[in-house]
């Protein structure tokens, strides 16, 4: 397929700032964005239906990309402007084998490679060859569920599963620029269900892994959002 995109352009409140070491004005207005993205994907069926193999490669050019920029050294307020242009290749794809009747098994993966290839501001803030934030280089799951009887209408089940995604960065701006470690998360949960119940314990985070899941300066200070630690619950559910 072949698909394009933009987002709408913007105003700059502080617009006309100027910095004399890079000669460089804060722009009144900045102009719209655009995505033309190729990609190529398949739909899987073997084993005699029991193997679903789905992917897809794509390769995406974004030109005059947005970026929210805050250097003091310009001004003290926040500001966009278009300030790259990027390329991105991908590959991504999830299995899902059915080898009994009670046995589920599935896999899920996304390999990336993204660069900046043009700057379009004379500030230093952006750099080419500098990575896209939050696109880590891999991020993939496993998971298993076995469900079995237990006889008048029940069944039972339990799943656990593996998360796990390489390290990325916060911004594509260099001095707002911060690390996001990369992490594993397992996850597990079990129960019974019938036509009309469904109890089901959980425990997410068991190893109480630190997942950051944003990360900006606000203040010139380091603010992070992370995941819930571990955590463990039922969950009761009824249809009518």
């Amino acid at each position: 397929t072949w698909s394009e995109g933009f987002r709408t352009g913007l105003l700059n409140r502080p617009g006309g700032a100027y910095q004399a070491a890079n000669d460089y004005t804060v722009p009144f207005d900045v102009k719209s964005d655009e995505l033309i993205n190729i990609e190529l994907g398949w739909k899987l069926d073997m084993l005699d239906n029991t193997l679903r193999f789905n992917g897809s490669v794509f390769f995406l050019d974004i030109s005059d990309l947005q970026t929210t920029i805050f250097d003091t050294s310009i001004v003290n307020l926040f500001f966009s402007d278009n300030a790259a242009n990027a390329e991105v290749t991908g590959l991504e794809g999830d299995i899902t084998w059915a080898p009994t009747g009670n046995l589920t098994m599935g896999a899920a993966f996304s390999f990336l490679d993204t660069e900046i290839t043009d700057t379009l501001t004379p500030s230093t803030d952006v750099q080419e060859g500098l990575e896209l934030a939050y696109a880590p280089e891999f991020q993939g799951n496993v998971w298993m569920r076995y469900e079995w009887t237990m006889g008048n209408g029940w069944m039972a089940h339990v799943m656990p599963s593996i998360s796990h995604s390489a390290k990325s960065y916060s911004d594509i701006i260099t001095i707002n620029r911060m690390d996001v470690p990369s992490w594993t998360l397992a996850n597990v949960t079990a129960g019974i269900s019938s036509d009309k119940w469904m109890v089901e314990a959980f425990v997410t985070n068991l190893t109480d892994e630190q997942v950051v899941t944003g990360a900006n300066y606000v203040n010139d200070r380091e603010r992070l959002a992370v995941a819930p630690p571990t955590t463990l619950g039922v969950r009761v559910s009824f249809d009518f």
